[in-house]
């Protein structure tokens, strides 16, 4: 077997950090301080392996390991975590491959149920034929740029205008330390009024804020109206080139105002002026669409190691589809979800 997954131990892991920043394909998503949110707030047991090719270090992986009834998961993410990816890190040259196939030994010595991982450049054809099931989204990307004029020469006339009209209207992009809080706040009342609930608590990004501030790897950013209201709010982690939308929001009452294409430049200008090129949308849409990004395939892929494990599965996901909706079982099953 080419490649093997050894655990590492207490010194490397506490090192971590160290150890991957030399992997360009690195993102905040692989530092510590993501997987300590994911752990606080997800109740997951994080674990760390050496990617080791005939006893020399070729790559680092990680993942969270969660017990739901009589089945373990791991997630390298899971896609209710939030979490853009993770998967392995692997020097140049690694074959994607075997490392498939060094993760289906580690399912089978931990006697792991299910598995869910996605990172890019996955090998598709060996994960399916792994018998790994894929699930395949969309993402725009934006390349920033300091040029301010040539990023908004790529959107279209819409948004160009809905960013010119917010600024007449004497909207202003601030830094928002409340940024948590308004985003959970506005998005939580603008999904009860289509009759759906907010799939994290406020929790959930008040523990990103306080991972990620002190590191100086998130813009947390709002837009402040003529009154001294928060009218929008964002939460956009980035590290090493790339900067994300974790999630943003704005007030149901003023939106032909346009905070929202206000916020977006707001980000891009300050991400552009902090060296950060790529802006991932984490999504896609005609609101996305316009910005002039490019749109990028997401693959995530899972595989059940049992039979009952993937009937456990499905159940699983009629459960997620029910629980966005704002009913008296959605709230029960709400902490089974997450």
């Amino acid at each position: 077997m080419p490649l093997t997954l050894e655990p590492l131990d207490a010194g490397k892991i506490a090192q971590w950090d160290s150890l991957i920043s030399e992997f360009p394909q690195r993102r905040v998503f692989h530092r510590q301080a993501w997987f300590d949110y994911l752990v606080e707030t997800h109740q997951a047991e994080w674990k760390y392996w050496a990617v080791v090719d005939h006893g020399r270090t070729v790559g680092y992986f990680s993942g969270g390991i969660i017990q739901r009834g009589p089945f373990r998961i791991l997630g390298s993410p899971l896609r209710t975590w939030s979490t853009n990816h993770i998967g392995p890190l692997l020097e140049e040259g690694v074959d994607g491959r075997d490392f498939v196939f060094a993760l289906d030994e580690l399912a089978r010595e931990e006697r792991f149920d299910l598995i869910e991982i996605e990172y890019p450049a996955m090998p598709h054809d060996e994960y399916e034929a792994r018998g790994f099931a894929c699930h395949q989204t969309w993402t725009n990307q934006l390349l920033l740029s300091t040029d301010q004029r040539a990023m908004l020469q790529r959107m279209t006339r819409q948004r160009r205008s809905g960013i010119s009209k917010a600024q007449r209207y004497g909207l202003e992009v601030v830094e928002c330390p409340e940024a948590a809080f308004h985003v959970h706040d506005q998005l939580s009342r603008a999904l009860h009024s289509k009759g759906a609930v907010c799939p994290f608590p406020v929790a959930f990004p008040q523990a990103i804020v306080r991972r990620l501030n002190p590191l100086k790897l998130i813009f947390t950013l709002g837009i402040r109206n003529p009154s001294g209201d928060i009218v929008a709010a964002g939460l956009f982690p980035h590290d090493n080139g790339t900067v994300y939308l974790w999630e943003c929001s704005s007030e149901l009452k003023g939106r032909e105002l346009h905070p929202n294409e206000l916020l977006f430049w707001g980000l891009m200008c300050r991400a552009a002026e902090h060296g950060l090129n790529v802006y991932d949308m984490s999504g896609y849409g005609r609101f996305n669409n316009g910005f002039g990004g490019q749109l990028v395939a997401v693959h995530r892929w899972n595989k059940c190691y049992s039979v009952v494990a993937r009937s456990a599965r499905e159940v699983f996901e009629r459960i997620l589809k029910l629980n966005r909706r704002d009913t008296f079982l959605s709230r029960l099953l709400s902490p089974v979800v997450r």
